[in-house]
């Protein structure tokens, strides 16, 4: 590594200067982790707003997510940056796995837990799981235990479609579609048949099989604006950092330097956290291995229809959805009035007897391109089938919002496509859910690899200093 790529300080005891592109959850954790080290940060973002993907906005008198997020308790990167942030008590989390799922008609089935070791926390919901046949739901508890046994870093497992070793394995198509699909489509943002072996390994062993409560939900009580993009940008500027919005970037290149609006400023280090497609418009030829490929990873859609009814029409949280076009159906009452900085906290909407859901529908690539006012109509008959009260209710509003490129799409082969944080140029770090954290495309991953970049960028601005810098002892801070 060339020490004189970094241009030296003028003050030996100042702390290094880390610019971080891109201000979704990967930019905002590198940003925090990279100041709570002692940098001076300076964080580009091309957006009106922090938070990526993660967003919220205003509509008469509400607010509404741009889609729904939900977590495990195996999220420990994603759990720590909320603590870090100060929003734990913003976040409901189980205390036990319970999965709700509906079906038109019919009883309410779930996938839950018990507090047995694992994986035997699961065998007595897979043994009762009334949308399967009995031999299904047998040949579910043996096709978990074997997907336990497999390794999700191993290349020939990520070069296989989970959807086909299930195949394989004797799974009925109802099985995958009532099952496995339930939780593979949420997680990859792909059905099962398009996903990764690898992938799906990831999630159902370390999610599901390896730890009893791993797999335990949370989810937030306010927008999301709120509990990421809000509170990060108070952490960054509390901590003496700038956060620059609506920043046009048009290039990263050696040095390291970022050029934003035209003027190219050096830095010590540089975190590029932007989206897997536009890597390559930024950066010099060949400054990441495999930098012509990003764009082969691929794209994959999410489409939430919002609706306002006039009453309540469900008494769960959430849901999933079976034998409908719906996929999952989320509760967004307390966070769509949410009037201040504590839960609970609403603008006396709800007093009227209001409910807010949220339908949101992962892998929506037959989705995205429809009209709103069809896909409003599609969804509140399909919720009237779910929910018989709703076919009672009025809606009092309905708006559509549309990821098209949410994440990247993890299919079979997308392991060798994904970049890890180093790159070409001395100084220069990737971040981002896309790069290679071994996770599909959560909220995890992108804060993993968020904190990988900033404990890397540390060490080089470190490294390229002769003595000890006295920002160096200011903090010590372990960036987990």
């Amino acid at each position: 590594m060339s020490r004189a790529a970094i241009k030296p300080t003028t003050d030996p005891d100042a702390p290094p200067q880390i610019a971080v592109v891109g201000g979704g959850l990967a930019g905002l954790a590198a940003a925090i982790a990279a100041a709570d080290g002692g940098a001076q940060v300076t964080l580009y973002e091309r957006a009106p707003r922090l938070g990526g993907a993660t967003w919220s906005f205003q509509r008469n008198g509400r607010w509404f997510d741009n889609g729904q997020h939900v977590f495990m308790r195996c999220c420990t990167e994603y759990r720590a940056f909320l603590d870090r942030l100060g929003v734990t008590d913003h976040v409901a989390e189980q205390a036990r796995l319970s999965v709700p799922v509906t079906r038109p008609g019919r009883r309410l089935a779930r996938i839950s837990r018990t507090g047995a070791p694992a994986p035997l926390h699961l065998a007595r919901s897979l043994l009762r799981y009334g949308p399967l046949s009995v031999a299904d739901r047998l040949r579910a508890v043996r096709t978990a235990l074997a997907l336990r046994r497999l390794d999700p870093d191993d290349p020939e497992t990520d070069e296989t479609s989970f959807g086909g070793w299930l195949r394989i394995r004797g799974e009925s198509d109802r099985a995958i579609a009532g099952l496995w699909d339930l939780i593979c489509l949420p997680t990859v943002n792909l059905r099962a048949d398009d996903a990764s072996l690898s992938l799906a390994v990831k999630v159902f062993r370390t999610g599901l099989l390896d730890d009893t409560d791993s797999a335990d939900l949370g989810w937030t009580r306010v927008p999301l604006s709120a509990l990421h993009g809000d509170a990060a940008a108070r952490v960054i500027t509390a901590q003496g950092g700038s956060i620059q919005l609506q920043a046009q970037v048009e290039a990263v290149d050696h040095g390291p330097s970022v050029t934003a609006d035209g003027q190219r400023i050096d830095a010590e280090a540089v975190i590029l956290a932007v989206p897997h497609d536009t890597v390559d418009s930024l950066l010099p030829p060949e400054t990441v291995a495999g930098q012509a490929e990003l764009a082969d990873l691929g794209i994959s859609p999410i489409v939430n229809v919002h609706f306002v009814f006039d009453r309540q029409i469900m008494d769960v949280p959430f849901t999933a959805a079976l034998d409908s076009p719906v996929q999952f159906v989320f509760d967004r009452t307390e966070a769509a009035n949410w009037a201040g900085d504590e839960p609970g906290e609403t603008t006396g909407v709800r007093s009227r007897g209001e409910q807010v859901v949220a339908v949101s529908q992962s892998a929506a690539f037959d989705e995205i391109g429809d009209r709103p006012a069809e896909l409003i109509e599609r969804y509140q008959s399909a919720l009237a089938d779910l929910f018989p009260l709703s076919a009672e209710a009025d809606v009092l509003d309905a708006v559509v919002t549309r990821e098209h490129r949410a994440t990247f799409a993890g299919r079979p082969g997308t392991r060798r496509l994904r970049p890890g944080p180093t790159t070409a140029i001395d100084g220069l770090y990737l971040a981002g859910a896309w790069t290679d954290t071994g996770w599909p495309a959560t909220m995890e991953g992108a804060v993993r690899s968020g904190n990988q970049a900033a404990r890397m960028a540390l060490n080089y601005c470190r490294g390229a200093n002769a003595s000890t810098p006295a920002w160096q002892d200011q903090r010590e801070r372990t960036i987990a």
